[in-house]
């Protein structure tokens, strides 16, 4: 089933090597502790660990022989490895986490006419990216794409702004904060952080606890507004395609984008004193999920995935970011991947992805799409 190489042993590179594994793959995980890290000891693959003191010195001589290497790595790490992996002819994929980074990677495999290239997979930008594609081709087109991620607490009652960090704190603050990419009535927007607010109906979800004063919010409500980085190359790709319409946006329980609009743009507060809020008052909260959301329309025909991913040996968040990453790394590693249209030598694109194996490893790993 090939040979796989993964670099980082956190919270997500520790569930990486686990799915890959689960998918059949021979896993080396790489990281620069000396000792085991602990999640590698969770998941009980311990003798695949190997401890590297510099990965960017040394990365050539550690993927040799691999057929797909993925960085779990922070994102100012992976430019440097993966232009090592593509000049060596080796695949590559990642979680993203920068989009001039992730250009940078795909144009060097351009100029390189090295197509095995993946950037930006996870859960947004990643899963639900896939999705929207998914339905495009359903469809045989698209009128309007509406994309929405949302990693919650369990419960809704957890703090006064009804959340739990469950990954990057600078990366939640950036994605706030910055401006975001639209295609709206076939035109490309920029609009700010945090405004389109609007409530969301769910059938993926049942929200518990909810206060009397939001009893005005309808049942399975949650409340969706734009943030950056999650729909990364989507916009682009279907304005090139014609389509009119496409966003996307955090889902959060009702009234939490008011009290963080409220910090950043009223109080103006720091990248640090944000840090210190969500670090002292929505961490280690507890049992978590993740819902996804993606409509895609033509005409009268509509085509949407909503499901959510709760926890269960993982965090959800774990497994929606790590389990779509390797739904699509292995069928990288496996040749899998339709090559009759990298005769350009572009780097892939979530268009380019199988849906049907992605749909099949999802579930091998337990998540139903």
């Amino acid at each position: 089933m090939g040979k796989a190489l993964v670099l980082g042993a956190g919270r997500m590179g520790s569930v990486i090597a686990y799915a890959m594994d689960k998918l059949g793959h021979d896993v080396t995980t790489v990281d620069k502790l000396a000792g085991i890290p602990d999640g590698i000891k969770k998941i009980g693959l311990e003798n695949t660990y190997k401890s590297c003191a510099n990965l960017k010195a040394d990365i050539n001589g550690i993927s040799s022989g691999m057929d797909v290497v993925i960085s779990a790595l922070p994102y100012h790490q992976n430019e440097d490895i993966a232009k090592s992996c593509i000049d060596s002819q080796i695949p590559y994929c990642d979680l993203g986490g920068r989009l001039d980074v992730s250009k940078n990677i795909n144009d060097y495999a351009d100029e390189s006419d090295f197509p095995w290239v993946f950037t930006d997979l996870g859960l947004a930008p990643g899963l639900v990216n896939i999705l929207a594609e998914w339905g495009y081709h359903e469809l045989g087109g698209a009128d309007s794409i509406k994309m929405m991620v949302g990693g919650l607490p369990a419960l809704v009652h957890v703090n006064p702004l009804r959340y739990s960090v469950t990954w990057s704190i600078d990366g939640l603050i950036n994605e706030y904060r910055d401006d975001c990419e639209i295609l709206q009535d076939g035109k490309i927007k920029v609009v700010k952080g945090m405004t389109g607010l609007e409530p969301i109906r769910t059938r993926a979800h049942e929200p518990r606890n909810l206060p009397a004063a939001w009893l005005h919010y309808p049942p399975r409500s949650l409340e969706a507004f734009y943030t950056s980085g999650g729909a990364a190359h989507t916009i682009r790709t279907m304005h090139e395609r014609g389509v009119s319409n496409c966003a996307y946006k955090t889902l959060r329980y009702p009234g939490h984008r008011d009290i963080v609009q409220f910090l950043i743009r009223d109080c103006e507060l720091s990248d640090d004193c944000l840090t210190e809020i969500f670090s002292k008052g929505c961490c280690d909260l507890g049992k978590d999920i993740v819902i996804v959301i993606c409509s895609v329309s033509k005409g009268d025909l509509e085509w949407k995935k909503e499901f959510v991913i709760k926890s269960h040996e993982f965090s959800a968040m774990q497994k929606a970011t790590a389990f779509s990453l390797a739904a699509v790394a292995s069928t990288v590693a496996n040749g899998l991947s339709n090559p009759t249209r990298f005769v350009s030598g572009s780097h892939m694109m979530y268009k380019d992805v199988d849906f049907s194996q992605f749909n099949d490893n999802m579930n091998k790993l337990g998540v139903t799409i």
